[in-house]
């Protein structure tokens, strides 16, 4: 029987997904230069010339359209922490930026860093001050900058930010090389709220996971209560011929499939029609008794997962319903 998740929780938008950042550009400082040199620079920011990162810091404007949000984020973070804040680790979104890990949303314009002499964090326009209490991150250098490990970003996101969001990067953390045993020890490491929550992300994390859409719709069958799944599975059509699949649950017979939109607007009908033949080949296997397509608004909180899997052949949860709505609440 499919499954509801009712009228009373708005499904989320669709979230851009920022990648890798793959340009750099230097940031102007006005900061020792001869006065009328930065006098000529603040004249070309305000002829539109050059936009204004904050306070004697400035970029091209058409340099800075051009850059991704990741890349404008990196670009935010190196010219604040440089001039303003040497001392501090880059660290929880803004790390995630400077690592070029996936992020779902959008990185704002307010540098995140941690700092081992403040014991509360502290929150002005540009820079949000996490206290570290006198522990230190581990840390590497970045663009000039120190950023938290990878280890160190995976939990800072674990123990911040909506699970969704989190479980994408920790999966990429993985994938990049780090060990759940480096996650656990960093976690381990921390006295904070939302300590269980982490360590729950933490352990269902997979670096197998090979995008953003596959990890928040497995994580959304965790939330649902579905069984564990095999992901990147192979399927092998006369010994000869493969076909990969996100997600593979053997015990029900169960595929589950993520569509970006990106893997259609690339050459058309072309592709269309080799999915299509893709499909029906699995389909047609003795072991799949099932199959879904998810898309990003079906595996964000309050979209129609439960439905999807139901419909499948996937069981879930006694309190799926419950757990579906109290995911809802939070935006992501």
């Amino acid at each position: 029987m499919a499954l509801s998740t009712g009228s009373g929780f708005r499904a989320l938008p669709v979230p851009r997904v920022v990648h890798a950042a793959g340009m750099t550009i230097e940031p102007i400082h006005t900061s020792g230069l001869p006065d009328s040199v930065a006098a000529g620079v603040r004249r070309a920011a305000e002829d539109g010339e050059l936009v204004r990162l904050h306070r004697g810091s400035y970029v091209p404007r058409a340099a800075w359209t051009e850059a991704s949000a990741q890349e404008q984020h990196r670009i935010l973070v190196r010219s604040f922490v440089e001039v303003h804040a040497p001392a501090v680790i880059v660290s929880h979104r803004s790390a995630v930026a400077m690592h070029g890990l996936p992020w779902v949303g959008s990185f704002g314009d307010r540098v995140v860093v941690t700092d081992p002499d403040r014991d509360r964090g502290q929150v002005k326009p540009r820079i949000q001050r996490v206290g570290g209490a006198g522990r230190r991150p581990d840390a590497v250098r970045i663009d000039g900058v120190l950023v938290g490990t990878l280890a160190e970003t995976g939990v800072d996101v674990a123990l911040s930010e909506h699970p969704w969001r989190a479980v994408v990067v920790l999966d990429a953390v993985l994938r990049r090389g780090c060990s759940k045993a480096d996650l656990r020890a960093a976690l381990d490491a921390r006295s904070a709220r939302n300590h269980c929550r982490a360590r729950t992300l933490v352990e269902a994390a997979d670096g197998s996971a090979e995008s953003p859409g596959e990890s928040i719709t497995r994580w959304g069958g965790i939330v649902l209560g579905a069984p564990s799944p095999v992901l990147q599975h192979e399927f092998r059509h006369q010994g000869v011929l493969r076909d990969r699949v996100d997600l593979w649950y053997p015990e029900h017979g169960v595929v589950v499939e993520f569509d970006g939109r990106q893997k259609y607007t690339m050459t058309g009908r072309e592709t269309l029609w080799d999915e299509k033949r893709r499909e029906d080949r699995i389909r047609r296997l003795d072991e799949v008794q099932g199959f879904a397509r998810v898309t990003w608004t079906d595996a964000l909180p309050a979209g129609q997962l439960p439905r999807l899997l139901s419909e499948a052949g996937l069981p879930l949860g006694w309190n799926w319903a419950s757990a579906w709505r109290l995911a809802a609440r939070r935006a992501l």
